[in-house]
């Protein structure tokens, strides 16, 4: 398995994590300046905007802010070589949005390079592993799971996470996303907080599983959630 970390352009974070980490991950943010990373030799992997920032791909309203914030995000992906672009699928808020909405944008954009993150919350689209397979089946897309979101549904079902976990990857993800969490409650927890059990969360994942750690901004906490990921595989 191959271990990566996310930035929002904290240069210190990657001149730290970049001979320690897999890959970086960054999260496009429109208007920071990406060019500084050229040429570092690392794998990077694109994140578009998403809710935090105004995004919302199941609102036709927001069209052309949609399109504005995935072409900057194709450009910093184009410029780092990335091959994987994650995208969520948006939001159902009101009368302006729908999944067809979404679908078709996404299918617009005609960039294989998307992957579509599987979401939590209650109006979200892809919330669970039936309603993931069907929109990435309309859009031709591949799958990034959020591991977490996952057992948040689950939680919400009241269903075992564990079998939640299983549906989704028989659905083979492209990537994978990772924090430590409570079981039940919050996730976005260092592993340091967390509950799981992550042998076991392993244990659903295949052996080539690319997974980034979503723990925290603080560099010597994911340290480390990034040494306590290692130990752990070093045992499977």
């Amino acid at each position: 398995m191959k271990i990566g970390v996310k930035t929002f352009d904290y240069i210190r974070e990657f001149e730290y994590f970049k001979d320690k980490a897999d890959f970086i991950e960054i999260m496009a943010v429109e208007g920071r300046d990406y060019s500084k990373f050229k040429d570092f030799k690392i794998p990077f992997i694109i994140h578009s905007q998403h809710t935090t920032f105004g995004i919302n791909n199941a609102d036709k309203t927001l069209y052309q802010k949609n399109l504005d914030s995935f072409n900057y995000a194709k450009k910093v992906a184009d410029m780092l070589g990335a091959k994987k672009i994650i995208v969520h699928p948006g939001d159902i808020e009101g009368d302006n949005c729908s999944e067809n909405n979404s679908v078709n944008f996404i299918k617009s954009l005609k960039d294989n390079r998307i992957i579509i993150e599987n979401m939590p919350r209650k109006n979200a689209l892809c919330r669970t592993p039936k309603q993931l397979k069907e929109f990435i089946t309309k859009t031709g897309c591949g799958f990034c799971f959020d591991i977490n979101h996952a057992i948040l549904i689950a939680q919400n079902l009241k269903k075992d996470y564990k079998e939640i976990i299983k549906s989704f990857v028989k659905l083979k993800p492209n990537h994978f996303h990772l924090v430590g969490q409570k079981i039940p409650g919050k996730d976005h927890l260092c592993f340091s907080d967390s509950e799981l059990d992550l042998k076991e969360i392993f244990s659903f994942l295949p052996k080539d599983a690319e997974i980034t750690l979503e723990t925290s901004k603080d560099i010597e906490k994911t340290k480390e959630d990034l040494k306590v990921i290692r130990e752990v595989l070093k045992e499977i």
